[in-house]
């Protein structure tokens, strides 16, 4: 089964891919906050809250309010980080602005101590004598008229490129929209593009166009869609071999069930001419019968395929291998000496250890012997050999027969395939013994193979070495 590459996988894409954007939106902020924050800070290098305090004392004795005015917003100019505020007695701003609560409260509690102080006639009480101006105070003034009025400064206020700000914060969701929809674009159609092809093709699939085989791109993908497009690709392949077999096997039935129907039919008319001439019926009879046994032995071989190749199989054992041969092996010699033949084996001496079903494997090695059996000349010997070679258990059953041609070798386990004609010769066979133990053999994970008798192989009694040899190969354990 094709898999995914493991450096290459979805997953993995999909979860870089979206850390990779939260990373740069993250990133972004940390930026706009540091560059904020450098703005802000640097923005008042070298000014002295004490020398803003003398400025609007001094323009507050020269010009009154009006001119007190002109001076906070040319400073709020020049100072983009700070903010400049006078209010009177009854905490309102000359400029008409609203107050942010954390400097109204201190402004508002220097005010109440001033009442206070005054109510009481006691002075309040002054900075310290050597004591720096801070940002944070809050400073008494004078109109000409003598009007009392409270300066107070909101220093490092946030500057114009401030995109951390309530009034600015859709700036801050444009950039992580603008950093993140790329990304979230390029993944989304990364996905959902081989989605639809998969969707076409199985679409395609499904409308009966059984060739259809998926965009090369996509195979060659090292991803979960292109290990699943492969795996689309073996089934419709898959597919298409089995309705391929199915007609092949259709047809194939069709023409073995036409020759024995058409032989009883010939039978039966023979006997009704032998009948109406006296002559006896015997032989047509038992003519009539075998063909009988044949069409018999022909649907019970067909419905054991089907079902081996439609049903699940059945639970698999820890098994010996060379156990089964032997027990297969004692039974076909009974079979071989009444033929004039014989079954030569030599059980192993390591046990031959596999996961299986013993009735399956069984029924696999009698088909192959009965079949080396029936094209063995007489007086010859059937070899089976078993052995382990690279994790796997090999087994082969040979005969000295006359073997098969080069070409035929590959189709002696289709169905109804009988090379040569010899099984339509003795009229033993149907063509589906090898069939049937091909695919038992499959159920297993192994395989089949057919090859004829050549150089380094044993020869028979008479020096000649002909005749076929079964190879099955199985998973061991």
């Amino acid at each position: 089964m094709s898999r995914a590459a493991p450096g290459s996988s979805l997953f993995l894409r999909i979860f870089i891919w979206f850390w990779l954007a939260t990373c740069m939106i993250v990133a972004a902020g940390m930026v706009i906050t540091t560059v904020v924050g450098a703005a802000r800070h640097n923005a008042l290098d070298g000014v002295e809250p004490a020398a803003l305090v003398r400025e609007a004392r001094a323009q507050m004795a020269l010009g009154g309010v009006g001119a007190l005015r002109q001076w906070i917003r040319a400073s709020e100019a020049r100072y983009a980080t700070l903010k400049i505020y006078v209010v009177d007695h009854g905490v309102q701003d000359i400029l008409g602005r609203r107050l942010q609560p954390r400097l109204e409260d201190r402004l508002g509690a220097h005010i109440e101590e001033g009442d206070f102080a005054a109510a009481n006639g006691t002075p309040l009480p002054g900075p310290l004598p050597g004591k720096p101006v801070s940002w944070w105070d809050i400073h008494d003034l004078v109109s000409p008229d003598g009007d009392h009025y409270e300066l107070g400064f909101l220093p490092f206020d946030p500057p114009h490129l401030e995109a951390l700000g309530d009034s600015d914060l859709p700036l801050l969701l444009l950039a992580a929209f603008a950093l993140s929809a790329p990304i979230c674009w390029l993944l989304a159609r990364h996905i959902s593009r081989p989605v639809r092809e998969l969707e076409r093709g199985a679409q395609a699939f499904g409308d009966g166009d059984a060739k259809l085989r998926l965009d090369g791109a996509l195979l060659a993908r090292r991803d979960e869609f292109g290990a699943l497009a492969r795996a689309f690709d073996d089934m419709a392949e898959n597919v298409a071999e089995l309705l391929a077999s199915k007609e092949n096997l259709l047809r194939d039935v069709s023409h073995e069930l036409r020759s024995p129907l058409a032989r009883l039919r010939l039978g039966l008319e023979l006997a009704r001419r032998d009948a109406g001439a006296g002559l006896a019926l015997d032989k047509r009879f038992d003519r009539i019968e075998q063909e009988c046994a044949h069409l018999d032995q022909m649907v019970g071989q067909l419905l054991h395929l089907a079902r081996l190749r439609g049903a699940p199989s059945d639970m698999p054992e820890p098994l010996d291998l060379a156990v089964i041969i032997s027990q297969v092996v004692g039974d076909a010699r009974f079979e071989a000496q009444a033929a004039r033949r014989r079954v030569a084996w030599t059980a192993p001496p390591l046990p031959l250890t596999m996961l299986g079903v013993p009735l399956l494997l069984r029924s696999v090695l009698e088909n192959v012997l009965r079949n080396a059996l029936r094209h063995a000349p007489e007086d010859s010997a059937i070899r089976l050999r078993a052995w382990r070679e690279d994790g796997d258990i090999v087994v082969e059953i040979g005969d000295h027969g006359r073997g098969v041609q080069e070409d035929e070798l590959a189709r002696l386990f289709q169905p109804f395939y009988r090379a040569g004609g010899d099984a339509q010769q003795d009229g033993d066979g149907a063509g589906l013994g090898l069939t049937i133990a091909a695919t038992m053999v499959a159920r297993h994970g192994g395989g089949m193979a057919a090859r004829n008798r050549g150089e380094g192989d044993d020869m028979d009694e008479n020096g000649r070495r002909s005749g076929l040899i079964v190879s099955i190969r199985l998973p061991g354990l």
